[in-house]
């Protein structure tokens, strides 16, 4: 049972509930008023008046529910066998609600009372403030980052044992089982800390506000004057002549600071300045520890501050901040002949008045913390025009076999608040329900009445119109019918059959099937050049399969009878070829050495690769820059004197790679290099991990050691090298990515280098511990870094041999099994490695581009007219094959006896379409047509220029073209035509500044027929 609450309470998504008429945050008197008199104004103890506990408790349920909170009734054991204690919880979710970033903020009051009492303001006053806080919070039109808790806790009032049927001893029982059960373990399952929430404000007793003189009193004043953290409050009652017209703020110094100031940043700012705040700031942390062990000098003082609910939150754990509001209670007066607490405290004007200006300023304090936003745009206008109550999406979800299984979406109810509720069926049906963000297009569905069995299911992903089209691509995660995966998995719906899949992340089985059908044998030039040819061949057909411009970079060797190849590929973005690219690089070597299978090293790191360039090439709108993707040959080293070695120092893929074709680049335009060797090996038994001698004492890699030998010596990390603050902006964006993932029992750990020139400290052998150092460095990063230490870069690593390896046989070349945990393990790292690419090359969600189809590529299109080449304008014809629906673009290029295949992107955004050689030669490298692509009457235009030499018999330079899918073009009257591709090829050029090829460094020892990668810098042109 309180397993299930944990998990309703924190991660059900909610719909909606805007209300138009009253968007500002604010209450008013007359509600509080109705609220304290037509329902917080009886007692409420389960023995003296259960009847009007249980109607309290019963109208905020209701309520929660009719503002469309998750509402759960959390029941909960009690001191008296016979009493059941419950608390009333509900959600209200941001856009990061689920996931490691959200940042949850709670507001609490407890309903129960003291016997007898009428608890108009102990604590009517919390709740009724509570109640309006919740209907303020979720009328509000636009969604806010963060989770926001509500809670009304029973129980907090304690009775002592003797007291007939006395159900909370020690009091604050509501409070702790909250806590306790719920909130801390579920923030640890997303692995959020506890410090990173926003925290807690505890609304209790908030209505007294008596402006008479000497109405205020203070607990042992000669004390309390000089306890600190009370003294500057003391001093400020003293001198306001004792009068109890101020809200008190309880906290802890420092600890809470942003909870409080957030608050008093709001108060300062309202109106009704009359209203005043005081702060009571203990100086403690741990103050709850203090005040028990009565070890502070001013500990009866705390403690008469910290006996509320608030201390059940700080005895859970101290890095939860939190703040208690409350307006003294029995200190202050009450304006009546008997002075009596239990008597119904009357609801004047200035009381309510006090009631309004805190409950606002809490409602917009809950705000800020949450980040709501003042603006957004409107959901039904930002959605698609499709995209109503009735319609019907089709599509297909990818299954961790591989197979795809069917699933269709029928959406029941849009509403102007984006407040969608939807019918999913697979094989099951479930009602779902959720919120359409217009800002991002972002779609969350939860399941409407969630059980134990599929409360965790979840489908999210973004909306996309496609020539009128309504297309949802998105992820299913958790259980969502018996028998399911409980795993990430790929959703692709469309309102039309017909539309091919797109999958956003990999799964342990396509990972297994690369690992097992491509990269599970040795590749090596001697013991298996057949395995080995079998891998590069793969590696390039597939990537080629991807729409990447692919070709072999062939290199010679320390063998004159084996050439190296390397396999370099591109996905290009608009930026390309220009001097404002900012390329990303992903690269992991695809030999093995002698005898080794190559499961792990490093089969994993390509199927990585593999995988990575899949999912990025597969999205649907452009990137702003380039990725490149590089399978390194010759890795391993092998002395001279070893039969058929072919690379004596070891890294001689990336040696060439680099000095051939990176070095002559400005190093700004690399974002940066993410080498993967060896990323399989996960194991979490104690001892499986090994360090090499001195590396706890080295620089940069103690925090390592320390934090490893704390976990037991588990080899259950990722192992990340890189060099401390000159590769900060590469790492931090995978840290990001790594910390906000699913499965944080895959751990990360850090290998800092304290040196930018790190290569020259291994080689002057100064440092004193060069040779830790060396051991990490030999990774093919070395080359990167060797050539030009200005290039930022990165190695992950399982930290190969120094990991135990869990088999019969623990060889170093023994076949690596692949365990569920591997798999698991490879797979956040893929994922990772993915979405920080993405980030880095600045990939668009489909909220920041136009990825509608184009009219005119919709069914592919013939295109004819003029090129203007040097010896005068032919006349060529462009055929362009049906929209692919990630923008790449198949073509043909011909002029009736010559013709070339060439691909690209349509930029919809630019208008811009850009045509290349998908497998080019040295010559043909930097063939590059581009141009705008717009409607033109009632055909279209493709205007340009076509750069490069893109066949032998082409000549150099550029050459302006018009082509027109009119009638009648080709045979004349294209002249101005051309004049206008030249024009808008000139402008083009000057546009993206630096518009030629790549500039190649050839050495003599070069093979001729070694293909030419695009990693050139572009010469600036007037």
């Amino acid at each position: 049972m309180a397993l299930k609450i944990i998990v309703t309470v924190f991660a059900v998504f909610l719909c909606t509930r805007v209300n138009s008429a009253d968007p500002e945050p604010w209450t008013t008197k007359g509600r509080l008023s109705a609220l304290l008199n037509d329902q917080f104004g009886d007692n409420r103890h389960h023995v003296t008046n259960p009847d009007g506990k249980r109607a309290a408790f019963n109208f905020i349920m209701e309520t929660f529910k009719s503002y469309n909170l998750q509402t759960v009734d959390d029941d909960f054991n009690t001191d008296d066998p016979n009493y059941k204690g419950i608390n009333a919880i509900g959600m209200w979710p941001g856009r990061l609600t689920g996931t490691r970033l959200d940042r949850p903020i709670v507001l609490t009051a407890h309903y129960d009372s003291a016997r007898d009492k009428a608890a108009v303001d102990d604590n009517g006053s919390g709740l009724a403030a509570l109640v309006e806080v919740v209907r303020l919070i979720t009328s509000q039109p636009c969604m806010q980052e963060y989770t926001v808790v509500f809670a009304a806790l029973d129980l907090e009032i304690q009775e002592s044992r003797g007291t007939d049927r006395s159900a909370c001893y020690a009091g604050y029982c509501g409070s702790r089982e909250f806590v306790n059960q719920y909130m801390i373990r579920y923030l640890n399952s997303l692995g959020i800390e506890l410090g990173i929430m926003n925290g807690v404000i505890i609304l209790d007793s908030i209505l007294n506000y008596n402006n008479t003189e000497g109405s205020q009193t203070v607990p042992q004043p000669g004390i309390y004057k000089e306890t600190p953290g009370l003294k500057e409050g003391y001093e400020s009652i003293e001198q306001d002549g004792f009068r109890g017209n101020f809200i008190m703020a309880v906290g802890r110094q420092e600890y809470d600071y942003p909870l409080y100031s957030a608050f008093y940043d709001r108060w300062d700012a309202a109106e009704q300045v009359k209203y005043k705040r005081q702060s009571v700031l203990i100086p403690l942390k741990d103050v709850v520890s203090t005040v028990e062990a009565t070890s502070d000098p001013h500990w009866q003082v705390y403690q008469l501050f910290i006996s509320d609910d608030l201390m059940s939150f700080w005895n859970a754990s101290t890095d939860i901040k939190a703040m208690f509001l409350t307006d003294t209670m029995s200190l202050r007066g009450r304006e009546k002949p008997n002075l009596g607490i239990d008597d119904k405290m009357p609801l004047t004007d200035d009381r309510l008045g006090f009631l309004k200006k805190i409950t606002d300023v809490v409602t917009r304090t809950i705000m800020d913390l949450a980040e709501f936003k003042d603006d957004c745009k409107d959901p039904m206008t930002e959605a698609p025009d499709a995209f109503r109550a009735g319609l019907k999406m089709t599509g297909t979800i990818a299954m961790p076999d591989g197979q795809q299984q069917n699933i269709s979406v029928t959406i029941d109810d849009f509403t102007p608040s984006g407040r969608v509720e939807a019918t999913v069926t697979s094989g099951w049906t479930l009602k779902l329900r959720g919120r359409f963000n217009p800002d991002d297009f972002h779609l969350a569905l939860r399941v409407k009445d969630p059980n134990w069995d599929n409360f965790n299911c979840v489908a999210s992903g973004h909306l996309h119109e496609v020539d009128s089209r309504v297309l949802f691509i998105g992820e299913v995660n958790g259980k969502c019918s018996d028998n399911w995966p409980h795993q990430i998995l790929t959703m692709i719906v469309m309102d039309q059959p017909g539309f091919t899949g797109l999958y956003p992340s990999t799964t342990p089985e396509k990972l297994r099937t690369l690992l097992t059908d491509h990269f599970g044998d040795n590749r090596h030039h001697v013991t298996n050049p057949t395995g080995k040819t079998a891998a590069a061949e793969f590696i390039y057909s597939t990537l080629k399969s991807y729409g990447l411009q692919v070709y072999n970079d062939n290199f010679k060797t320390d063998n004159e009878n084996y050439q190296g190849r390397n396999i370099v590929a591109i996905w290009p973005g608009p930026q390309a070829f220009t001097a404002r690219d900012r390329l990303v690089i992903l690269g992991a070597h695809y030999d093995t050495c002698r005898n080794n299978p190559g499961v792990d090293d490093n089969g994993s790191g390509l199927a990585a690769l593999m995988e990575a360039a899949r999912i990025i090439s597969s999205q649907p709108c452009i990137q702003e820059y380039s990725v490149g993707f590089v399978a390194f040959d010759l890795n391993c080293g092998e002395s001279s004197e070893v039969d058929g070695s072919a690379c004596f120092d070891g890294m001689c893929g990336s040696k060439h790679v680099v000095e051939d074709l990176v070095a002559p680049l400005d190093p700004t335009i690399i974002q940066g290099v993410i080498i993967m060797d060896s990323i399989l090996n996960y194991n979490n038994t104690p001892g499986s991990q090994t360090f090499p001698d001195h590396l706890q004492d080295t620089p940069g890699v103690q925090l390592t050691y320390e934090e490893t030998k704390e976990d037991g010596f588990r080899g259950n990390f990722l192992g990340i090298l890189a060099r401390q603050e000159y590769d900060l902006p590469l790492y931090s964006v995978f840290y990001n990515r790594w910390d906000e993932a699913e499965d944080p029992q895959y751990k990360r750990r850090d290998m800092m280098v304290p040196y930018k020139h790190i290569a020259d400290v291994i080689e002057a052998t100064t440092d004193p511990y060069w040779r830790v150092y060396n051991l990490f460095f030999n990774e093919d990063i070395k080359s990167f870094w060797g050539s030009n230490s200005d290039i930022k870069g990165m190695v992950l690593s399982d930290t190969i041999f120094l990991r135990h390896r869990e088999i019969e046989s623990p060889g170093r070349y023994d076949k690596m099994p692949l365990t569920n945990d591997r798999l698991g393990f490879l797979k956040k790292i893929t994922n990772v490695v993915t979405r920080t690419a993405m980030d880095l090359s600045g990939a668009k969600g489909l909220a920041d581009c136009k990825a509608a189809v184009p009219v005119m590529l919709t069914q592919g299109i013939q295109l004819a007219g003029k090129v203007t080449l040097s010896n005068g304008q032919k006349d060529y014809r462009l055929s362009v094959k049906p929209f692919i629906p990630n923008g790449r673009v198949e073509a043909s290029l011909s002029n009736g006896t010559w013709s070339i295949d060439i691909a690209g992107h349509y930029d919809p955004d630019a208008l811009l379409l850009v045509l290349r050689i998908p497998e080019p030669d040295d010559r043909s490298l930097h063939c590059v047509m581009y141009g705008h692509l717009v409607p033109s009457g009632s055909s279209v235009r493709y205007s340009g220029v076509i750069d490069g030499s893109c066949s032998p018999g082409w000549p150099a330079g550029k050459a302006g073209f018009s082509l027109d899918s009119s009638k009648g073009v080709q045979g004349g009257g294209s002249g101005s035509y051309v004049v206008v591709g030249l024009v808008v090829g000139v402008a083009l050029t000057l546009l993206v500044a630096a518009a030629v090829v790549f500039i190649r460094k050839r050495r003599a020892q070069t093979v001729v027929t070694r293909n030419s990668p695009i990693f050139r810098p572009l010469q600036e042109e007037t």
